[in-house]
Formats: C-alpha cells, structure tokens, sequence
C-alpha cells in the first residue's frame, strides 16, 4: 500500500511565542463562548416559561416615558395565584420595561395594555412572585450562529499553536488520509454554512422586511401630519457612541389619531452626528408635513418612503449567504470525491493500474472558466464595493449638511480606489473573454511517470488576432505553514517544458506536440500542507486588448510496479 509523509505546519518554537498566539487565540474564543453561554442561557429560560400556568391578570399600570434611546413602556399587572393578590412589572423574562426605538410600537404596547385591561400573564409555580405577560421568542438561539465564528476562529488557533508543532512527521495510507481529509471537509461545509445562516438572520429580522416595505409602499396614504418632537437619539455603546434620528409626528386616519417616529423604513443607529442633526432640523416641532400610511395597519406609518443608498445594505447579508453557500457546495462536492477516492485507496497498485489499462482521450478544461472569472470578478466587486458604499454614504451625507467628515473621507480614498480596482478587473475578464479559445485534448487518459504524452489543440475564433502562442508543461510544488497567526503559501516550479511557442496563425489554429512527464519527477499529490501539482500553461498575447491565460491541471500517476 502507498504511504506517504504528511508534512505539519510550522509554528513558534519559544514558550513566549505560544503562549503569546493561544492568549490571542483564548480572547476569541472567550469573547465567543460568552455570548454563547448568554443566547443559551436566555434560550433555556424561555423555553422553561413555556411550562408556567397561564393566568388571568389586571393590568393596573401603563405609561410610555421618553429616554435617551427611544421610549419606554412601563406597567403593573396583578393576579392571583391561591387566593394570594401578587404584583409584577416584567414583560418578558429579565423585561421590567421595554425600549421601542420608534414611538408608535410604544404607543400600540400602551394601547394594547392600558390600565384597567384585564389579559392573561405565565405565572411561575416555583416562585408565584415571578411572572410574564409573554414568552420570549426561540428563535434567539439561532443567534448563537454569530458568536460561534470567534468560538471556531479562536479554537483553531489554539489548537494549530500546541498540536501542530514539529514533531515527528506520522505516516498515513491512502485510506486514513482521504478519512482525514473528509473530516476536515465536513468541517469545512459547517463553517459556511454558518456563514449562510448568519447573512439569512441578518437579512430576514433586519434588512429584507424593510426592503420589502419600500418596494410595496406605492399604495400607502398620503396624509398630512403634525411634528410633535424632532431629535437626535444618542446610543451609548461600549466603545463608541451613535447616532439616529428621532422624529415623533401625529397623523389622522379614519377618525383615529396615531403616532409615529419612523424616518424611513431601514432605521438604526450609526456613527456621524451631524449628519443626523440636519435632518432633525428640517423637521422642527409644529412643522406641517406629508407622512405615508400603511392602509393595512394605519399605525404604520414614513415620512421618506425611498430607500436611497441604504438599498445597499440588502447586499451585505445577501454576499454572506452567497458566500456561506457556494463554499458549503464546494466542500460537499470536495468530500464526495474523497469518498470515491477512499473506496480507491484501499486497492494495491495492481488493481488500480487495472482500471486505467485502457487508453483513452482526455480533454483538457481551464481550472477557471472564461465565465468563472467575470462572475468571480463581479461576486468579489459587489462584495467590496457593497460594504464600502455605505461609508461613502455616510461621508457624503456629512459633506453634504455642511459638517464634512475628514476623517472618514481620509480613511475610506484607498478601499474606494481598491474598489474601483476591482470593478476595473470586471471590464478586463469580460474583454479577455471575446478572444480566440484553445481546446486542447490529451490522446491518453491515465498518465504516469515517465510517460510521453501526445496531445492535439484546435482554437476557435480569429488566431489572426494573436501576436504570440505559447504552452508550457510546469511542475509546481506548494506548502502551507504558518507564521505567528498568518498562513503561508510558498509556491516553488520543479519542472518548466516549452510545448509551443509559435508566431504562425496555422500552428496557433491546430497542432500537436508530446508533454514528456519526467520518470525522475515527483507523481501529482495534495494534502493539507503540501502539494504537487502538474498544469499546462495557455499564453495568448494579443495587442491592445487583454492578454488570455489559463491553467489545465492533469493529474499525474506513480509508475507501475512492473515499469520498475
């Protein structure tokens, strides 16, 4: 059976350095599990509220206060329990008041439990003092997905700092290898799919209802309305402070009078007072305005029914799924070719070389397809320059209310002009995509060490347009290790051959030529650290447009038994 020598990653060798990364390694991890510990812990106790006893309850106070990040709901409720009159103020569990940023979801708690209403409350009975008015939602758990990421990121960390050190290289056969490497597969598809999962909460709770909101608002009421209060919210966090804006206008509809502080529909807080403070002072209290109403919920209601630049924040969540979603795909489809390649392991090289007795052709495909690289190009363009506008947004904005931010536009020139880098990449994939294409076809479909390999070519498309054509057959060797907390990837070509490199439209049309696999060489090999890879080159040169070039990986086999 064949064996090989997995090769580990390097890591520090002093005390110092370890015990300097797995501290790193520990804070993110810690941060992590904390989090994690809280969404559980808040998880089991609203799951535990679902076994109190539903009983009838009075509501004998209510009152909605303004504070500085929004408005407060506050009441009181009774109940009995045994005869026994019991007082309670909590909402839901750890909730004596609930903070609505918006003052029309206070107003609606206000008139949904107005003093003197009679409801129902989940009363404790191990401790009939403790009560709730309504269970909290188990869909926080799926909010666990967040902090697991640093949880995973600072686990790994530790664990490469301490079990990946240089110790003595083991010896694994084709089977255990493959085994090992469908492990880290399934690993690898749960990682995305936490990333998919992370962009599809964020989007769903936060950033798609809104969207949705905007696009169907065209049939929402026009109505006249008074500005009551017009300010800056201040959100005071832990290591910054932001800002949103607070605008509290009265409306009529049907006879009912309503209130409401939504601006527009994609709310939040973020940094860049002035900004904000424009804003509140085009709206001044005992303005006249023009709000929207919502005709299916009239306590609904805008003063800006356009989502402007904020439309690009839907792009943030939407990359993450995309992102968390074609990597899961791609491992899934890693791993189905280990398994194939384990049930293969097991065989001697006899039985293998068996399968591939007979000769056959094989065509060749570039590991990135002309159209692989401009979608690639506008994935990774949208991604950046997704995130990247809404600093822009935001500095404009500043310049804009005559309060410029020149900290934020210093800081955001080089991710601009990497974007525009990116997007000029899009336009060169999609020029380099109209030029001629190389079909090459090798006239064996197994080869091995020592083998001379005849292979043909035919290329589509005016080769008159070519100024030079080359193909290469290249041996390259990579290895993986890391520095400290970065990953490295050394890339070394043992072998280069020159197959064609011709000026002569005919020979760049059609051709053929023999790719001699040196028998000295090195056999095709990947691992998690190391590998050998075997490619031929395509070179199109062409004037004044841009140039064509693609990497066909073949995969080299170890000679037989009998050839030795």
């Amino acid at each position: 059976m064949i064996k090989f020598r997995k090769t580990r990653p390097k890591t520090p060798n002093s005390a110092a350095g370890k015990i300097g990364i797995t501290l790193f390694g520990l804070f993110f991890m810690g941060i992590g599990i904390l989090f994690v510990g809280l969404i559980i812990s808040q998880t089991i106790t609203n799951v535990k509220t679902r076994t109190w006893g539903k009983t009838p309850c009075t509501i004998t106070a209510s009152t909605v206060k303004t504070v500085s990040d929004g408005y407060s709901f506050g009441f009181e409720y009774t109940y009995k329990v045994n005869g026994k009159l019991y007082h309670c103020r909590q909402f839901q569990s750890g909730n004596d008041s609930i903070v609505k940023d918006d003052i029309s979801k206070a107003d609606a708690m206000a008139k949904k439990y107005f003093k003197g209403s009679r409801t129902f409350c989940y009363v404790n009975p191990d401790n009939p003092n403790e009560a709730i008015l309504k269970h909290g939602s188990l869909l926080i758990g799926l909010v666990v997905l967040f902090p697991m990421i640093f949880v995973i990121i600072g686990g790994g960390i530790v664990y490469g700092t301490w079990f990946s050190s240089d110790k003595k290289p083991k010896t694994y056969s084709l089977s255990e290898k493959a085994s090992k490497k469908n492990f880290g597969k399934k690993f690898q598809t749960g990682f995305f799919l936490i990333f998919f999962f992370a962009g599809l909460g964020v989007g769903y709770f936060f950033i798609f209802p809104a969207i949705m909101k905007s696009l169907n608002s065209d049939n929402w009421i026009k109505t006249p309305c008074i500005v009551q209060s017009s300010r800056v919210q201040t959100h005071d966090g832990s290591d910054s402070t932001t800002y949103s804006v607070d605008i509290v206008y009265e409306y009529s509809f049907e006879g009912q009078t309503f209130r409401s502080g939504k601006y527009k529909f994609i709310g939040g807080s973020s940094s860049g007072y002035q900004g904000k403070a424009a804003i509140v002072r085009q709206y001044p209290a005992g303005k006249s305005a023009v709000c929207y109403i919502n005709p299916d919920n009239p306590s609904d209601a805008v003063l800006k029914r356009e989502l402007g630049a904020e439309a690009f924040l839907a792009l943030i969540p939407i990359l993450f799924m995309l992102v968390g979603l074609a990597g899961a795909i791609h491992s899934m489809r890693d791993r189905q070719k280990t398994r194939s390649f384990t049930n293969l392991a097991g065989k001697t090289i006899d039985s293998i070389a068996d399968i591939h007795r007979q000769s056959g052709k094989t065509v060749l495909k570039p590991k990135t397809s002309t159209a692989g690289k401009v979608i690639g190009s506008i994935a990774v363009s949208i991604f950046w320059n997704g995130i990247v506008s809404v600093f822009v947004y935001q500095a404009f904005q500043s310049w804009q209310a005559g309060h410029p931010d020149y900290f934020l536009t210093v800081f955001i020139i080089p991710f601009v002009l990497i974007g525009l880098i990116m997007i000029g990449s899009i336009f060169y994939f999609s020029l380099a995509a109209f030029n001629p294409r190389p079909a090459i076809t090798l006239l064996k479909d197994t080869i091995r060490l020592g083998d001379s390999v005849p292979m043909h070519w035919t290329t589509d498309g005016d080769v008159y347009k070519i100024r030079n054509f080359k193909l290469s057959l290249i041996g390259e060797e990579t290895a993986t290790y890391r520095r400290g907390t970065k990953t490295h990837t050394d890339r070394n070509t043992f072998y280069e051959k020159v197959l064609l490199n011709s000026h002569n439209p005919e020979s760049m049309r059609r051709g053929e030529a023999f790719a001699y696999i040196p028998a000295e060489s090195m056999h095709s090999f990947k691992s998690d650290n190391n590998s050998i890879v075997w490619k031929i080159t395509m070179h199109c040169d062409v004037p004044r447009w841009p140039d064509s070039k693609d990497d066909f990986e073949i995969t080299v086999h170890p000679m037989l038994i009998e050839d030795f």
